[in-house]
């Protein structure tokens, strides 16, 4: 399973005293999330039975980017529906955070011997241009793909900073999909062997 990964719509703190990270060409990000959320390694079968259908996006995931897929902006009297807009928005904001979290687990489970504690997400910064490493994966992309948003999560893994760039894409009219890219040098090589070489 390659890391971007299609999501049709249907489906699917900071700690104290520590500045905001920056872009990695050098622009200052706009906001990050004040809040917390634990998570496993391991994707176990007993925690996705317990955990994934109460697993909720934190406020600043995904936060004021347009998640209106096309079928819904065609409809001419979707505004007649405000309540029926935000539940299909809020439905491909949770999928997507999902996925974006399991993408994240697939390069933290590659240090399960090396740390088996509960990882935590400290911090989602919203991204104010894009990724260099993140622009030239783009390239591959069909036309109809195209960027959303980024934001770059601060996760601790025991007491380590490992940080990722998510980037969220349009797929067509309908589509929408995530890709996540590790940005330290080991955990962008420890990505590479889940995808392409131990799950072979």
């Amino acid at each position: 399973q390659a890391p971007h990964q299609n999501s049709k719509a249907s489906n699917e703190k900071p700690l104290a005293g520590t500045p905001p990270a920056m872009s990695e060409e050098g622009n200052m990000p706009r906001h990050a999330s004040e809040s917390t959320l634990s998570f496993p390694a391991f994707r176990s079968e007993e925690w996705i039975k317990a955990e994934f259908d109460r697993l909720e996006a934190p406020s600043m995931v995904l936060d004021g980017v347009d998640l209106s897929p096309k079928y819904m902006t065609d409809f001419p009297t979707v505004g007649l529906f405000p309540g029926k807009v935000a539940q299909v928005r809020q439905q491909i904001r949770t999928a997507l955070f999902r996925q974006a979290l399991f993408k994240v687990q697939n390069t933290e489970v590659t240090y399960l011997d090396e740390c088996r504690d509960m990882r935590v997400l400290q911090r989602v910064t919203s991204q104010a241009g894009s990724s260099l490493l993140g622009r030239a994966v783009d390239l591959r992309n069909p036309t109809d793909v195209k960027l959303l948003h980024e934001e770059l999560w601060s996760v601790d893994r025991c007491g380590q900073r490992a940080e990722y760039n998510v980037r969220y894409y349009k797929e067509g009219g309908d589509g929408f999909s995530t890709l996540v890219l590790p940005r330290g040098l080991r955990d962008l090589w420890q990505s590479f062997r889940y995808y392409y070489w131990d799950n072979e």
